[in-house]
């Protein structure tokens, strides 16, 4: 037992290099694709109400968790999305989705993200591995070669927030690459106007934008999604519009707290 103790630690320590080397790599690579986030902090909530045409579709919650979570010894930021369909449309076609990202604090990129999705009779789940200096993913479908700054379908949200878009003009184009389900897809962010947009927690001057997305998965077409943000720092998306292949589907901020800056695109 001494004996393979003894070979155990040699094994062991013979691997030691290695994983330094690898921690190295990783640490080199993430802090050249270092990114400033001014938008979100550790602590941020944020509430929707989800509607369905007429319908009261339910609602859905981001959190950024209160202190950092350490991944492959890289500080992250702990985002949690859960999405719940209530009255009738729950009766109808029950939504219980659960997402999870840890998001690099310097790179905000993904380390690892989760997803546990059950829709009707559909239900998908998966656990994602994103390992950047190989470019690669890997989750329940295989191993997938991605791009640099590669997002999850969660973490992309949040890193399009860290944008600026303080110059923009209407039709400049802002590009994220994500990775869903074994493939990799660029997500666009189309910026079309500055608008004033009145919601039940107040009226906020708002950026317009367009989010290009997949087409023939949900959406009608590539624009069909319109996604309004605060005109300020946070950049929190406050309203999402579609038409989508059942019908319509609305998305209203209800909350907000723990957010990183003075709200001063709220008007009133």
């Amino acid at each position: 037992m001494k004996r393979f103790s003894f070979i155990s630690l040699l094994f062991l320590c013979s691997f030691m290099p290695q994983i330094k080397s690898q921690q190295s790599e990783l640490d080199d690579v993430l802090s050249k694709m270092k990114k400033v986030n001014n938008a979100f902090t550790f602590g941020e909530k944020l509430t929707y109400r989800v509607h369905y045409g007429p319908l009261d579709g339910g609602k859905a919650y981001f959190s950024v968790d209160n202190a950092p979570q350490m991944v492959n010894n890289r500080s992250t930021y702990y985002v949690k999305v859960n999405g719940k369909s209530a009255g009738l449309v729950d009766m109808m076609f029950k939504v219980k989705d659960e997402f999870e990202s840890y998001i690099d604090q310097e790179a905000l990129v993904p380390l690892k993200a989760t997803k546990k999705i059950k829709e009707g009779k559909y239900t998908d789940s998966d656990f994602i591995i994103f390992d950047h200096a190989a470019k690669t993913a890997s989750g329940k479908r295989g191993k997938t070669e991605i791009l640099n700054n590669t997002q999850d379908i969660i973490s992309a949200i949040y890193y399009a927030r860290s944008m600026d878009m303080t110059s923009a003009k209407a039709g400049d184009v802002f590009p994220v690459p994500f990775y869903l389900d074994g493939k990799t897809y660029e997500l666009r962010f189309k910026f079309v106007s500055r608008e004033v947009l009145k919601t039940d927690i107040g009226t906020f001057k708002t950026i317009k934008v367009k989010p290009q997305l997949i087409e023939g998965r949900v959406f009608k077409d590539n624009e069909a999604l319109t996604l309004w943000v605060t005109d300020d720092e946070n950049k929190i998306p406050i309203r999402v519009e579609s038409d989508i292949f059942v019908g319509s589907i609305k998305v209203d901020i209800a909350e907000m707290s723990g957010i990183r800056n003075p709200l001063t695109s709220k008007i009133k």
